[in-house]
This record gives C-alpha cells, structure tokens and sequence, in this order.
C-alpha cells in the first residue's frame, strides 16, 4: 500500500513537471524555486523520513566536493587552449536574485524531495525519481539553447537531457546510500560558477557533452571500488569489467569528439550538395587531413567560404606575389569556382569517403531548416 502510494506520489510530480516544462513555465527560475519548494513540502508531510547510512558520509562529502573543484578546473584548464568569453550574465545584484537564489532553493529542494522519495526502494520508483530530476535539472538550463536550430537541438539533448539522465543515476545513488549534502555541494558548485566568474572557457560543445556524461560514471566508479565495500568484495571481476567497457566506450567517445570537433589532424564532413557527383556523393562522409602543403593539381580539399566548409577540386595552381592560389571546380559544375583559396582558407586534403553514411544528419539538418 505504501509502494502504491508513493510511486502515484512520483507519477503526480512528474506529469506536472513535464507540463510545466512543455509549457515554458520553468524558463523562470523563481517560478520554479517555487513550485519545488512546494513540492517537497507537501511530500515531506506525506512521506515518512528516509534513513541514509551516516558511514563515510563526510569522507563521501569530501571526495565529491574534490571532484567538483576538479570538474570547474579542468575546463578552464581547457580554456586555455580552446580561449575564453566574457560571461553573458554579469555577477550583480540582480543575477543573485534572478539566477543565484532561485537555482540554489531548486538544487536544495530538488536533493530533499529526491532523498524523500527514496524511503522506496523499488526499481521503478527509483526511476521515476531520476525522470523528476531530469526534468527538474532541465528547467535550470532551460532558455539557453534554441531548440528550433539544429545545433541548438543537438546541444540541448546532448549536453542538457542525456547528461542530466546521466547525473541524476549518479545523484540518486550517493543520495540513497550518504545523504544529500554531497550531492548539494556538488551541483551549486558546477552549475552557479558560469553565474559567479567574469569569463568563460568556450569548451567545444561535445567535448562538454563527453565530461558531462563521463564525470559522474568516473565518480561513481571511484567510490563504488573505495567505500562500496560488500559490492567490490562481491565480485572484483565484475568491477573489472565495468572499468574496462568504460574506458573502451571513453576511447570511442574521444575519438568521435576529434573527429567531428574537427578541431584535430582528421576530421570528418557530409557532402551536403551535388556539386562533386561522381566522385562524391550527397550525403557521402569524407574524411579530410589539416594539410596546407603538399596539394596539387586534381586534389580534392575542403576549404572556407563564407564560414561555410566547401568541398571542391583543385584544377590549376599559380604562385602570385609569394601567395600560393588554389583555382577549384566542383567535378559536376559547369565552371570554375569564381575566387581562389588560400592558405588562410583552406582547411584541407580529402583522404578518403565512406558512401551514404551522413544521409540521416542530412535528413535531420533539413528537418531544421
């Protein structure tokens, strides 16, 4: 009878969650504090405490608190390769009251209702609290990406909804075996900073996808192997496992990341036009090498023009002034490209093409468009 009635308890919250979502209403942080605070109220008076092992609890709050000084400094440690920004929203009276207060009552309410809810331990109840999580994280980011825009689409269910499904197993975990100080601690330090600091590493949108989504698995796994004692002396092999698929989808994952980051040696593009029929296809992936020596004449290259990535034939080579000039021709045009590429704009040599692969990214793209 309990398990019914908190799992109905769940499915209320999150059937109101996602109507307040679908319906823009939590773009407003205050309205969502609100609604969150009043939410774990009500569950705090209908639902019985839930006991929390106190055993590691501070070591628990020390290891995580680590974790996020470390999750803050590794991206301004990438920063400094990848640069900096001045942050869009300026520390100021009216950030505190319209960001930095609101956030921090939903990231508090939101760990007490979820450490509430878990006095069920049923599998699907615990589901039902990462999908409340999920949507409750959702709101803190909603409006900050264009989700009529593919990138905008992308980013949002890359780096907000699969992420924050991601985080909220993690937070869910620690949350039903140490308590929801950690987890507090946590959160307010990797989600105000970008409210707190001046500037901000402009870390590439999948390499921020990959940390976030990989961050709580390597906390996880951290302590799942140093405090989850009868689970590690239960089956070492099995940890083993885990570790090694891990690091194996990690290696995949990276190398995905350098591939269409394209910020690396190899990088990938989708022939998006038929300009180069015959050779290559619409919707073909071609695999290019950052080279601006060594082309000649009937090389395939990619180069800029107009921020866009062109994928087009060198037919002819002329040394003006010391500046080397690339003359290009799409294979199924009529005639030559009307400007030249330069060392500037070129972005370099074709090496080889897989058939067919990018048509789904094309058929989503033109969704978009």
């Amino acid at each position: 009878m309990k398990q019914n009635r908190i799992i109905t308890i769940e499915i209320i919250i999150s059937i109101l969650l996602l109507i307040c979502t679908l319906t823009n209403i939590t773009q407003y942080k205050y309205i969502t504090a609100a609604l969150v605070t009043l939410l774990t109220v009500i569950v705090s008076n209908t639902v019985q405490n839930n006991v929390t092992s106190q055993t590691n609890a501070k070591k628990i709050l020390a290891i995580i608190t680590t974790f996020a000084i470390i999750y803050v400094a590794l991206y301004y440690t990438l920063g400094m390769y990848v640069g900096f920004a001045h942050s869009t929203i300026k520390l100021s009276i009216e950030t505190i009251f319209k960001y930095i207060i609101p956030i921090t009552i939903i990231i508090i309410g939101e760990e007490l209702l979820r450490n509430k809810l878990l006095v069920e331990k049923s599998k699907k109840s615990k589901i039902l609290i990462i999908i409340i999580g999920t949507m409750i994280d959702i709101s803190i980011y909603q409006g900050l990406y264009n989700l009529k825009n593919l990138e905008g689409f992308l980013a949002f269910i890359g780096l907000i909804l699969l992420a924050s499904i991601a985080n909220n197993i993690f937070y869910t975990y620690v949350s039903e075996k140490y308590g929801v100080k950690s987890i507090i601690i946590y959160k307010l330090i990797t989600i105000l900073y970008p409210y707190i600091f001046p500037i901000i590493p402009q870390v590439y949108t999948y390499f921020r996808i990959f940390i976030r989504m990989l961050y709580p698995l390597i906390m996880y796994l951290y302590i799942d192997k140093y405090f989850d004692l009868d689970n590690y002396q239960q089956s070492r092999i099995e940890n083993r496992k885990q570790i090694v698929s891990t690091t194996i989808i990690s290696i995949i994952m990276i190398i995905v990341i350098c591939l269409v980051s394209c910020r690396f040696v190899i990088g990938v593009l989708v022939i998006g036009s038929n300009s180069m029929s015959g050779s290559l296809e619409k919707g073909d992936v071609i695999f290019y090498k950052s080279e601006k020596k060594d082309i000649k004449d009937g090389d395939i290259i990619v180069f800029k023009r107009d921020d866009i990535k062109i994928v087009h034939r060198v037919i002819s080579t002329k040394n003006v002034n010391n500046e080397i000039r690339y003359y290009t021709k799409g294979d199924a045009n009529k005639t030559k490209d009307e400007s030249y590429v330069t060392k500037e704009t070129l972005v370099g040599k074709v090496l080889f093409k897989v058939k067919y692969m990018g048509i789904p990214s094309l058929w989503i793209r033109e969704k978009f468009e």
